[in-house]
């Protein structure tokens, strides 16, 4: 498992696991967690914590 904190940004996050699985030897899928309720909608718990810190 791979935590990030959300201040990174999705973009980055993909781009680092797209890296990531193109170099393995097997055929990886990954995907976000927690990010989409049960139809699919975003939860948006990020911008929750946007402005803090």
């Amino acid at each position: 498992m791979v935590t990030v904190a959300a201040a990174a940004g999705f973009p980055a996050v993909e781009a680092v696991m797209d890296m990531w699985a193109a170099g393995v030897s097997v055929l990886v899928e990954w995907g976000f967690s927690n990010v989409f309720g049960p139809d699919a909608e975003p939860l948006n718990w990020w911008h929750e914590s946007e402005g803090q810190g």
